[in-house]
């Protein structure tokens, strides 16, 4: 190693040929992927100009590729030590070499659409002189600081056209990006600073492209997100048609669904036909099925984290869209340019007006009988900005489904003496959702970022019954029948968030924060009144009460650059929940690790610790409004769960194709289950802790997914092989047992393809293994008697099943082909689109559920399977302007 001694003596011991060489010396060196030590060799042994440097101070080992012919020296000494951090300086005949003095520089701000204001969220802002950057958070902004007196960055985010742009004062200051928009009927070829996947820590992570997202083939004319999301490895969709999701063996209750960071609690339409989440109004969707960052917590399986567009900021639009089974509409733009915007959505189903006629035939409702079945949702949200550091947003949602049938007749006895009846039945069931969101923005400074969310959510379902049965001919004598009941359910949310992200350089990103949330759980009130035969029963009240809890939480989060091939992120995630005059308490790590392989390859490792405190009550193989949510007791605690997962991610070169390979292993501990089959809501009192049983759940598996994100054909394959086990206590004898969701193999096959400039055309191809089936082991026959009220009633008998062993059979397995075609026309301001689809192409006879059959010709019972989804065809046309 060599020393700077001092100037005289150096002097004096240096023979005369080294002060030969001055700045003018022409050099000429071609040297490729070399240290910089090997530039300061070459050039002494060539030219012999000696260098003097400690290696303690400077670091020479940065590797450069550089090829210069008749250069002056110092041209090359510029190009080889001004961008590394290096200054030079000659003392007598040697060069000396000096690290330079640290200069800090941020740059920060916000990267968003330049047409419309929105901010983009996961927009890469990238220094290719460092080889280093960042991406914007959920809000849209960026914090970049470096070491250098000049800098250019490149900013790009996939749909737009990238910008490079150099920046050449020494002044940190806040520096806001507008990117274009791309042509989309054009090939756009970005071949760097794009984020790849083998460059991020994150793992068990899903981008879902929105866009994409409305051009899948839909169900009915309905795009729908939870839909895409079910067409990811490691997510079940359940039952066929459904948009409940099953994420690596967990049930539904264990997925987190954010709206603007506001807890969704049921995120189902028409029986867990469609999600609640209208598209128009969505601007991103990231699916977490593991390696959870330590911001989230409070649910076992997943995280869905959907954010709404926050309107244009320049200039009114909208959009209106009819299909067959709903419309919609979207507004957005300006309340004062370029400080406030809007965004309005809604949509409602109308199903019901085109099939009452139907639906009252064939479910016998008589001439004055009514059937009613239809949802409707809106979303809002405004975002003003008061100052460069400080925005705020308020975002709303609210949405309800209803089902009513009403029956009101008259009619002769079958049986017996001649007499005259009248029956009225209702029935009306509904459900919905609200959540409300307030969210400030700060800046503190140029590396410090804030976000205060004030958020309120709700989920409540109405179930009631009157019943109304008489003679005519008798209206006094007994023959009467006068019932009535009201079964309804309701969770609230109300909570304070505080997020900060500091990011103090390129290497680290650190964020911390906490959250307290007041839940208040009414699980089930059930009210009767019956009079029969002259006598008059009291009401019956059960659980006509409510429980309250506090969940609160910290959370600590550092992402750390090690070196170019190491990276990991590392935090805790620690909450307590208070509930009954009982706390209980726990600590969750959370490791993500990723090591850079040869050829590019990235070796990702996590585990994360979670704990959900609220439990769900069901008995379902569907997500139906009637489960009941529920607070952790003493006989029930909170659940738990670890995770560990291992995979293999690579981006090709031309960043054209994704490939990532994972295998991941979970516990669950204390999930629930119903003791008995039969147990449903009408369960629902003050013992509801002694209908559960507490076990334990494993679920692992592989899941391979391969995209492709650009070009005019896109789309992505995925294959899950998977277990998910339970095990309790009375149930199946002790012994594990399959889950109700567990599939052993699935397969999705996602493709669409731009044609010319007007049609998209795509399709889909799913295949799953049959989920588990209980069936009884015996059967018994029990003799009824008929009813002395109801005209027409024999005697019948009423097999009665035994069952031993949970789940020992599968259902059929599942496959279905989608297609989907998307034309595409502009007219001056105005874009008209006409969609077609085809669900279940060729009409595979899916499972929905078995049942038993009587057969009466072999006067024996069959095993009969339901399938309700046929060939659907669909249509919908909508217009923007």
């Amino acid at each position: 190693m060599k020393k700077v001694l001092p100037g005289l003596l150096l002097l004096a011991m240096l023979p005369l040929q080294v002060f030969a060489w001055n700045w003018r010396t022409r050099i000429s060196v071609s040297l490729e992927d070399q240290p910089l030590y090997v530039y300061c060799d070459h050039l002494e042994k060539t030219y012999g100009i000696p260098f003097s440097y400690s290696r303690d101070v400077v670091n020479l080992n940065r590797r450069m590729t550089l090829r210069v012919r008749d250069m002056p020296l110092r041209q090359v000494l510029d190009m080889l030590f001004t961008d590394n951090g290096i200054q030079y300086r000659r003392i007598g005949g040697l060069l000396v070499l000096a690290a330079k003095q640290p200069f800090q520089r941020t740059i920060s701000g916000y990267v968003e659409d330049a047409s419309t204001g929105e901010k983009l969220i996961g927009a890469t802002v990238y220094a290719p002189h460092l080889k280093a950057g960042t991406t914007t958070n959920a809000y849209g902004f960026y914090s970049f600081t470096a070491l250098r007196d000049t800098l250019s960055l490149f900013v790009s985010y996939t749909g737009y056209n990238a910008v490079q742009v150099p920046l050449r004062d020494r002044d940190s200051r806040q520096l806001n990006f507008k990117l274009h928009p791309s042509n989309t009927l054009k090939e756009v070829e970005i071949t760097e600073a794009l984020p790849r996947l083998q460059d991020q820590t994150q793992m068990s992570k899903v981008n879902v492209n929105v866009s994409q997202t409305k051009t899948m083939p839909r169900i009915l004319g309905e795009a729908d997100v939870l839909k895409t999301i079910q067409a990811m490895p490691g997510v079940s969709g359940g039952m066929e048609g459904t948009s409940g999701i099953h994420v690596r063996g967990g049930s539904p209750d264990q997925n987190l669904i954010l709206l603007d960071g506001t807890p969704v609690y049921n995120s189902t339409h028409l029986f867990g036909v469609f999600s609640v989440f209208n598209p128009d109004a969505i601007k991103n969707v990231d699916l977490y099925k593991g390696a959870f960052p330590a911001r989230y917590g409070g649910r076992l399986s997943s995280v869905v984290d959907i954010s709404m567009k926050d309107g244009d900021m320049y200039n009114h639009h909208g959009e209106l869209s009819i299909g067959l089974l709903a419309s919609r509409m979207t507004a957005e733009g300006p309340i004062v340019k370029g400080k406030t915007s809007y965004i309005l959505s809604a949509r409602r189903t109308y199903a019901d007006l085109i099939m009452q006629e139907v639906a009252n035939k064939e479910l016998k409702l008589g001439e004055e009988g009514e059937f009613w079945a239809y949802f409707y949702d809106a979303n809002l949200k405004i975002n003003h900005i008061f100052s460069p550091k400080d925005r705020i947003y308020l975002s709303a949602y609210g949405g309800e489904d209803n089902l009513t049938m009403h029956r009101n007749e008259s009619f002769d006895s079958l049986q017996g003496a001649p007499k005259r009846y009248h029956e009225e039945m209702r029935f009306r069931l509904g459900w919905g959702n609200q959540a409300y969101a307030l969210r400030w923005n700060h800046i503190f400074n140029p590396q410090l970022f804030s976000n205060l969310t004030l958020n309120y959510s709700q989920f409540r379902f109405n179930t009631d019954y009157k019943y109304k049965y008489m003679a005519l001919d008798t209206p006094r004598i007994r023959e009467n029948d006068n019932a009535f009941g009201r079964y309804y359910s309701k969770v609230d949310n109300a909570g304070a968030k505080i997020d900060f992200d500091y990011r103090p350089n390129p290497n680290h990103v650190i964020r911390f924060g906490g959250q307290g949330t007041w839940h208040i759980f009414r699980p089930g009130i059930a009210a009767f009144n019956n009079v029969s035969d002259d006598q008059q029963l009291a009401d019956t009240t059960y659980n006509d009460q409510s429980h309250g809890g506090v969940e609160l939480s910290l959370y600590f989060e550092n992402d750390w650059k090690i070196r170019d091939s190491m990276h990991l992120n590392l935090g805790v995630h620690a909450s307590a929940f208070l509930v009954e005059g009982r706390a209980y308490t726990s600590i969750q790590p959370r490791l993500g690790f990723r090591y850079m392989l040869p050829r590019r390859w990235a070796l990702k490792m996590s585990y994360t610790v979670m704990t959900q405190y609220i439990h769900l009550l069901t008995n379902t193989a569907i997500f139906l409004p009637t489960d009941l949510w529920v607070a952790a007791t003493d006989k029930v605690p909170p659940m738990h769960s670890s995770q560990l997962a291992l995979g293999l991610a690579k981006t090709t070169k031309d960043n054209r194709y994704e490939l990532s390979l994972e295998g991941y292993y979970k516990r669950m501990d204390n999930v629930i289950q119903y003791q008995e089959q039969s147990a449903d809501f009408n369960f629902a009192t003050k013992s509801w802790e002694d209908l559960v049983v507490v076990g334990r759940g494993w679920s692992y598996g592989t899941e391979v997914l391969l995209q492709k994100k650009q070009d005019r054909f896109k789309g992505w394959i995925g294959y899950t092989l998977a277990w998910s086990r339970r095990a309790f206590p009375n149930i199946n004898q002790g012994t594990v047992f399959p889950y109700k969701c567990d599939r052993r193999h699935e397969l999705e096959v996602v493709l669409t393809h731009q044609l010319g400039k007007r049609w998209e055309v795509s399709a889909q191809w799913q295949y799953a293994s049959g989920l588990p089936l209980t069936l009884p082991v015996a059967s018994y026959e029990q003799v009824t008697e008929p009813s002395p009220h109801l005209p027409g009633s024999i005697n019948d008998q009423d097999p009665i099943d035994v069952q031993r062993d949970q789940y020992t059979v599968r259902m059929n397995d599942v496959h279905r082909l989608d297609l989907g075609a998307t034309y595409t026309k502009q007219r001056k301001k105005a874009r008209y689109i006409l969609s077609f689809g085809l669900y279940n192409t060729y009409n595979r006879k899916n499972p929905f559920f078995y049942y038993y059959k009587r057969n009466p010709e072999l006067q024996r019972r069959e095993l009969t399977m339901l399938s309700v989804l046929p060939v659907l065809p669909s249509v919908s046309w909508a217009v923007r302007f």
